[in-house]
């Protein structure tokens, strides 16, 4: 009995933040699904995202992700939440949408296109300060698909001189959480494409630097518990995006796949003390993938 009250006691603890993209519409990598009653705005999100924080009470903080929550006041958008019980989370930037990106972001061989890219992300950083987040989240689709389409290893250099221009930007408290991606839409050699790429940037740039599983981004048969150990072990692990998958990026629901898998990854952040309030690991969305918030943009 004194067991199943410390579980109770820690189930009451456990915080999951959700997408503000996952209140929108959604499908498949071939259509959106319109649905009635879909928010117009960023507001709306966070109104529904209130009621869902309402209703489980594991759900107090909302993820941002500019442009699509693109307001004219953040500082008054962060209000609008507090107002209705939720507080904003991490910002999530966008450089995978625009033509001037089809060779990459700051991994681009064109200077210009890289300032570009940076410019968001500092962009991404004012808004963190405006609405008082903790977290910068990025995710990169940079990539070649050809052999030779680019130097891989100046590539690297780009990412990493990208990088370090943002994080020095980072202010007191602020977090650069970096995503990888196995692959997608870079099929030959994605800049970024697992979590020893993602860990080595991290590990160069600093403490406020840290890494972001996303439990469908990996090859089959690619032990995930071990990668989560592994980087709580270094202090490196800054959340989870929480998605299955029975091939390779299905973003499927989380558990949808291997149900035990998350048993065994929520094990190891319990035993690396990840689930303490103060180095909380689940930053992002149990639910939602990319893919599907690609859609839900409506672009």
């Amino acid at each position: 009995m004194t067991e199943l009250a410390a579980v109770k006691a820690a189930l009451k603890t456990q915080a999951v933040e959700t997408p503000s993209w996952a209140y929108g519409n959604s499908g498949t990598r071939f259509k959106v699904f319109a649905q009635r009653g879909v928010p117009r705005t960023p507001q709306e999100k966070l109104d529904d995202a209130a009621k869902v924080h309402e209703f489980t009470g594991v759900a107090p903080t909302v993820a941002l992700h500019i442009p699509w929550d693109e307001v004219d006041d953040y500082a008054a958008l962060a209000i609008h939440a507090e107002e209705r019980g939720v507080r904003l989370g991490a910002i999530n930037s966008n450089t995978f949408q625009d033509d001037d990106y089809r060779l990459g972001s700051i991994c681009h061989p064109d200077a210009a296109v890289r300032r570009k890219a940076v410019g968001h992300l500092l962009e991404c950083v004012d808004i963190m300060d405006a609405t008082g987040s903790r977290d910068l989240k990025l995710w990169f689709a940079d990539g070649t698909n050809y052999p030779g389409q680019d130097d891989i290893r100046a590539r690297q250099d780009r990412l990493a001189e990208g990088l370090a221009e943002v994080y020095e930007r980072l202010g007191d408290g602020r977090r650069m959480l970096l995503e990888y991606k196995f692959f997608e839409p870079a099929f030959y050699a994605t800049d970024v494409p697992d979590w020893g790429t993602a860990y080595a940037h991290c590990l160069k740039l600093g403490p406020k630097a840290q890494v972001v599983v996303d439990t469908g981004h990996h090859a089959p048969g690619t032990n995930i518990e071990f990668i989560v150990a592994t980087l709580l072990r270094e202090g490196k692990l800054g959340g989870f995006d929480f998605n299955s998958r029975f091939y390779a990026d299905d973003d499927l629901m989380a558990g949808a796949a291997d149900p035990f898998q998350l048993f065994r990854i929520m094990y190891e952040v319990v035993r690396g003390a990840g689930s303490r309030p103060r180095s909380r690991s689940c930053s992002t969305s149990a639910t939602t993938s990319r893919r599907r918030s690609r859609r839900s943009s409506g672009r």
